[in-house]
């Protein structure tokens, strides 16, 4: 609804003749794709397919994303994402087009490294020390909407360009959601540490694994660790942001 193709398609679909048995992209229109157009449909180079995934070069449905093709037989993320391509480039300059995949891939790369691998492995960490069955406790939902709600939102809104869900509904949600992760797995560390012999050993380890994450680079701001020079960038940047829209607070 909130992607740039979405608002293009409503704003023009009177003008699409879209009963028209022959609809190629570049060729017969220009004016806005369908979920079709980009998933499925004919090109001039391609023919029609229903294999929904096979222009699609990431996997965004897991924690953690992955370039689509580690299954053997099926086809490489490199040739998957050669077919969109070849879709987009039907009505964007392949400038364009590059310059979209840099972006996307930069917004997946950084969910990955700042958000899931970092979860999956505090999580795994954290197994032993949490009691009873799976959704019994407040840090497996807190994990779950992390990953499976804001990350994917984040993910796949940034691949159908929809700024606007991939940043408030998608990365501030996500960074929201780690200031409530963290603080239960503090609490984990703390009451594993009052239990047995194995609890303890456990407790330690997740201790370990947190600081470890918490003292990357990616999360050096939530121990107040950033360095000056950093700092200092950042606050430029606030600067010059309010300068810009003439805000006084």
């Amino acid at each position: 609804m909130l992607s740039l193709h979405g608002i293009a398609y409503r704003a023009n679909r009177e003008k699409m003749n879209l009963d028209n048995s022959k609809w190629i992209p570049g060729e017969d229109y220009y004016a806005a794709p369908t979920c079709a157009t980009c998933h499925m449909s004919e090109t001039r180079k391609q023919g029609v397919t229903h294999n929904v995934g096979d222009r699609i070069s990431w996997n965004n449905r897991p924690p953690v994303s992955k370039k689509q093709g580690w299954i053997e037989g099926t086809a490489s993320w490199e040739d998957r994402r050669d077919k969109m391509k070849d879709v987009c480039t039907s009505c964007h300059e392949e400038g364009w087009t590059e310059n979209f995949y840099i972006q996307y891939d930069g917004m997946v790369e950084l969910y990955n490294r700042k958000y899931g691998k970092p979860g999956l492995k505090l999580m795994k960490a954290a197994k032993p020390l949490i009691k009873g069955p799976k959704f019994s406790n407040k840090i497996d939902f807190i994990w779950f909407e992390l990953w499976h709600h804001e990350g994917r939102r984040a993910r796949m809104a940034a691949s159908m360009m929809g700024p606007d869900i991939t940043h408030w509904e998608g990365t501030y949600d996500l960074g929201k959601n780690y200031t409530k992760l963290v603080p239960e797995l503090k609490e984990l560390v703390e009451h594993g540490m009052h239990g047995s012999d194995a609890d303890v050993k456990a407790a330690k380890n997740l201790q370990r694994v947190l600081s470890e994450v918490l003292n990357h680079d990616s999360h050096k701001w939530f121990l107040g660790k950033m360095s000056k020079a950093d700092a200092a960038k950042r606050k430029a940047r606030q600067s010059d942001f309010k300068n810009r829209y003439k805000i006084k607070h």
